[in-house]
C-alpha cells in the first residue's frame, strides 16, 4: 500500500511538472547521476503509457524519456508503434531500430512481425525473426504472441515460396499439438495450408486442412469461402453453394480474417465473392 501511495505521488509530480513546462532543459537534469536519469525517463515512460498512445501528451512524454535517457529502449519502442501506426515508416525505423539494437531480445521479433504486417517487407521480416532464434536457446519465440515459426510461414508465403511456408506452419502446428493439442493451435495455421494447396491446383488437400480448421473455428467466413472454391474445384457444385451461402451470411456478419490496423495476409472482400458466385452459379 505504501509503495503504491508513493508512486501515485510521483506520478502526480510528474504530471504537474509534465503541465508547467514544455521543454524539459538540460538545466532540469544535468546534475542528475546516471541511475537518477535512468529511474525519471522510466517515470517518464510509465506516464506516457497511461496516456492514449499516439496523443500530442503522449509522445511529448516519451520524447522527455528519451532525451533525459537515449538508452530508454522502452520509450523508443512506445515511441515508434503511433508512427507505424500513421504509415510514417522513416520515423518508425529510427525508432524501432534504436530499441532494436539497446534491447533485441525484448522487440527484434516485433520489428519482423511489423515489417511482414505493416510493411509486407518479408525479407526483411525474415532475417528479424530468424534472429530472434539466435537470442534464446532451445525455445520457440513469441512476437506479439505469435510463434516465429507460424510468422515465417507467412513471410514465405508473401514470397510465393509454397514449400518453405508448408514446412514452417507444418513445423508450428506439430509443435503447438506436442505442447498444448490440437485445440489451441491457430486455425489459421491450417487455413493457410489450405490456401497453399489451392495455389498448387490440390483441392483435395485443401479440403483436409480446412475440415480440420473449421474443427476448432467454425464462425469465420474465410473457411467457408475457400472450402467453397475447393469443392467448385472438385465439380461438387451443391456443397460448394452451401459452403459458399455460409461464408457470405458471416461475411456480412463481420467475421472474417482481419489484422489490427492493417490487412490480413489473403484476407477477403466483397469482390472476392462476387467472382466465386459467378463462377458457382452460372452453371447449371
Amino acid at each position: 500500500m505504501e509503495n503504491s501511495r508513493r508512486y501515485c505521488l510521483k506520478l502526480i509530480f510528474l504530471i504537474i511538472v509534465f503541465s508547467s513546462c514544455d521543454q524539459l532543459s538540460n538545466e532540469t537534469y544535468h546534475h542528475m547521476s546516471p541511475d537518477e536519469r535512468r529511474t525519471l525517463s522510466a517515470d517518464y515512460t510509465q506516464l506516457a503509457k497511461r496516456l492514449e498512445r499516439g496523443s500530442s501528451q503522449n509522445m511529448r512524454l516519451l520524447e522527455k524519456a528519451i532525451r533525459i535517457n537515449p538508452s530508454n529502449d522502452l520509450a523508443h519502442y512506445e515511441l515508434s508503434i503511433p508512427y507505424l501506426h500513421n504509415g510514417m515508416y522513416e520515423k518508425w525505423n529510427n525508432h524501432i531500430t534504436q530499441a532494436v539494437e539497446l534491447n533485441p531480445q525484448a522487440w527484434q521479433g516485433w520489428r519482423g512481425y511489423s515489417k511482414l504486417f505493416f510493411l509486407r517487407d518479408y525479407g526483411g521480416a525474415l532475417v528479424d525473426l530468424d534472429a530472434t532464434d539466435t537470442l534464446t536457446v532451445d525455445k520457440t519465440d513469441y512476437a506479439q504472441n505469435m510463434s516465429v515459426d507460424y510468422l515465417r510461414a507467412l513471410c514465405y508465403l508473401g514470397l510465393n515460396n509454397h514449400e518453405k511456408s508448408r514446412e514452417y506452419f507444418m513445423i508450428y502446428t506439430e509443435k503447438e499439438e506436442a505442447s498444448v493439442g490440437e485445440k489451441f493451435v491457430n486455425e489459421n495455421a491450417f487455413l493457410y495450408l489450405a490456401i497453399i494447396e489451392l495455389m498448387d491446383e490440390k483441392p483435395g488437400k485443401a479440403l483436409e486442412y480446412l475440415n480440420r480448421a473449421v474443427r476448432f473455428e467454425e464462425g469465420l467466413a474465410d473457411m467457408y469461402f475457400h472450402k467453397a472454391r475447393a469443392l467448385y474445384k472438385l465439380n461438387l457444385l451443391r456443397e460448394a453453394r452451401e459452403s459458399f451461402e455460409k461464408a457470405k451470411a458471416l461475411f456480412d456478419e463481420g467475421r472474417y480474417l482481419r489484422g489490427y490496423r492493417y490487412e490480413a495476409i489473403e484476407q477477403i472482400y466483397e469482390s472476392d465473392f462476387q467472382r466465386l458466385k459467378d463462377k458457382l452459379f452460372s452453371e447449371v
